[in-house]
């Protein structure tokens, strides 16, 4: 798809069909005075700027995905009076449960992503999807990278926070195709999200392979598994 239009929609659609109904995509410059948002509930922000936004305030930090919604607002102490009311209308439009799933954090230029949830008790939502946030985090990364292209700021490189010692040798492309093989992917469709050829993948992989001293995408993934607990 070439415009991103046609890619929101499709997006919005997909995650439908898993029952994650509440799409939000915002992004902001630094001092969030320019702030592009993507939302199924525009109704949201009728009172309340994007920029004022709690993901925007207090999820983009880590990498790490944030249960947001309604049915979260009292895990939070240090939210305002005014961003627990945004929350709270955000339930009574039908985001109870949610994860919020940082693209870029902030304190690196643009920073932002994105905030999905559902109508769902907090406990059903996490059943249903907490398990599943890195599987969501690399598909909306894709998303996310397809936008940033449309938009002009060039290829954004896909990898999961991996900031131990062992990973610290790995270059930020060899990085990005461990992280998108070892999440299941071909090599063949690692090289078509990456804009590079299936013998330069094969090469950031035996190079990888060997600095964290792994024969194969399997032992790899093992490693990144343990990482992430």
């Amino acid at each position: 798809m070439s415009d991103s239009s046609e890619i929101w929609s499709a997006l919005v659609q997909t995650l439908a069909t898993e029952g994650l109904t509440f799409v939000n995509y915002i992004t902001s410059d630094p001092d969030r005075k320019d702030v592009e948002l993507r939302t199924t509930c525009p109704a949201l922000y009728e009172s309340r700027a994007a920029d004022c936004d709690p993901f925007l305030l207090y999820c983009c930090n880590t990498y790490a995905a944030t249960p947001t919604g309604s049915d979260h607002v009292d895990d939070y102490p240090h939210l305002s009076l005014d961003d627990r009311m945004f929350i709270v209308k955000a339930g009574k439009l039908g985001f109870r449960s949610g994860l919020g799933i940082p693209m870029r954090l902030f304190g690196a230029g643009r920073f932002g992503g994105f905030n999905i949830g559902a109508d769902l008790p907090r406990a059903e939502f996490a059943t249903r999807f907490h398990h599943r946030s890195e599987e969501l985090r690399f598909f909306l990364m894709l998303v996310h990278r397809r936008f940033e292209e449309l938009s002009g700021g060039g290829p954004v490189k896909i990898a999961f926070d991996l900031n131990e010692k062992k990973f610290a040798s790995l270059s930020p492309r060899e990085a990005e195709v461990l992280s998108i093989v070892t999440s299941g992917v071909t090599q063949k469709e690692c090289a078509r999200i990456c804009g590079i050829s299936h013998y330069t993948v094969a090469e950031y992989l035996k190079s990888a392979y060997r600095k964290l001293g792994v024969r194969n995408r399997v032992e790899a993934a093992h490693i990144i598994a343990n990482h992430k607990r």
